[in-house]
């Protein structure tokens, strides 16, 4: 079995009910040339968009020239909604839950879920999460790096990470789109390829230094791109931890003795940093990931695994199978 955490979705019949329920977030799919592309409300264009994205034959057949088994669907980041008002947000919270749920009822064997929060409104986030935990196709959560520029271990999402917490679902972090430094990156792509590690690297670190991870002792989380900086910069964490009191301030434990709380998706598009965040993290903490289907994906996630880990055919079975299973079981804290 070969499971991939990181795939976005957003099925064609959802856009027709997003548009009715909450215009003012639905996509319109436009034609550039041979391409299509999303052009939202605001004006904004993501693309080009393959055809998986929306079409859910497409989709499989992909996944079968690619080799992946199972796909743990998620939002794209478009869709995260984080600065929509709060009931329009958890409307189209539940809108797009509710068609990666039917998708993953339709194909039980190809297809589990990531349920996405509204998190910007404590009540509507707890309402979400207390559905989602009673469908079983709901294996996880997939949350923003930050909420409309909040960081994730800011006090006013405390109640949620408990609740979470007691869920037993993981959490898979995936920067959106107001990634740290956005100002300084709007050239070149490179609020994707520089921001999106970035983000996550931030991310991780609000979770460990406002002590999040601390307070909620079953919280499992996985970051995405190959962890961002939090793998090569641990070190880093640990020295800030030894000698300034500021990063002391909600941790007892030095930041690396946290690191197996996190789990590590293998999209870094290198042999050498994938066999590096092998090394970095253990057999049982790396999990398959291509992000599929926008063109900063792998296009074939389970090959460039296996070619960088060539020598370590376990660390290859695990990530492909075990790791993910692992993260996508729930494990309810006490």
């Amino acid at each position: 079995m070969s499971i991939d955490i990181h795939a976005h979705t957003v099925p064609r019949g959802f856009i027709a009910e997003l548009a009715h329920e909450v215009p003012e977030a639905a996509p319109a799919l436009v034609q550039r040339g041979d391409e299509w592309w999303f052009q939202y409300p605001s004006g904004r264009m993501s693309g080009p968009i393959p055809l998986g994205m929306v079409d859910t034959e497409a989709r499989l057949a992909d996944m079968d020239a690619a080799g992946v088994q199972l796909q743990a669907l998620s939002v794209p980041p478009p869709h995260f909604n984080y600065r929509l008002d709060d009931q329009a947000a958890a409307v189209a919270a539940r809108l797009h839950n509710d068609a990666m749920i039917a998708m993953a009822r339709q194909h039980p064997e190809r297809f589990v879920v990531l349920g996405h929060l509204p998190m910007q409104s404590e009540q509507a986030a707890h309402d979400e999460l207390q559905r989602l935990i009673a469908i079983d196709e709901v294996v996880g959560l997939e949350l923003g790096t930050n909420v409309a520029g909040a960081n994730l271990g800011d006090g006013q999402y405390a109640s949620v990470w408990q609740a979470i917490d007691a869920s037993g679902l993981a959490v898979v972090l995936h920067p959106g789109a107001d990634v740290a430094g956005m100002d300084r990156m709007h050239d070149y792509f490179m609020h994707n390829y520089v921001g999106n590690p970035t983000d996550s690297t931030i991310a991780a670190a609000s979770l460990l230094f406002q002590g999040v991870l601390s307070r909620n002792t079953a919280l499992r989380v996985a970051l995405l791109h190959g962890g961002g900086f939090v793998p090569y910069q641990i070190g880093r964490f640990d020295h800030a931890w030894s000698v300034r009191p500021e990063a002391r301030e909600h941790l007892d434990v030095a930041p690396s003795s946290l690191l197996h709380r996190f789990w590590f998706d293998s999209l870094t598009h290198d042999d050498l940093s994938l066999r590096f965040l092998h090394d970095r993290v253990g057999d049982d903490r790396l999990v398959l990931g291509s992000d599929y289907p926008f063109d900063m994906a792998d296009s074939d996630p389970v090959g460039s695994l296996k070619r960088a880990l060539a020598d370590r055919p376990d660390a290859v079975r695990k990530a492909l199978d075990d790791n993910p299973r692992e993260l996508l079981t729930r494990r309810p804290g006490a």
